[in-house]
């Protein structure tokens, strides 16, 4: 399935960038290609990344 139609970028490629260190949209645009087009695929692609994790590091919160 494609998850970005203009650069005809499939999910198994995006998630293939995103196991090899992709966090970010745009680490996955750089990668692939994918939400460099009409941006139609942003949520998609931010989706995968919220899948993952990678979109949202962790942040230690004080506790004192």
């Amino acid at each position: 399935m494609f998850a970005c139609i203009c650069r005809a970028v499939t999910s198994d490629e995006v998630s293939s960038a995103i196991d090899s260190g992709a966090a970010t949209v745009a680490a996955v645009a750089k990668a692939t290609g994918a939400c460099t087009g009409c941006g139609t695929c942003l949520d998609r692609i931010k989706g995968m990344l919220g899948e993952r994790g990678a979109a949202c590091p962790r942040v230690a919160v004080p506790t004192s």
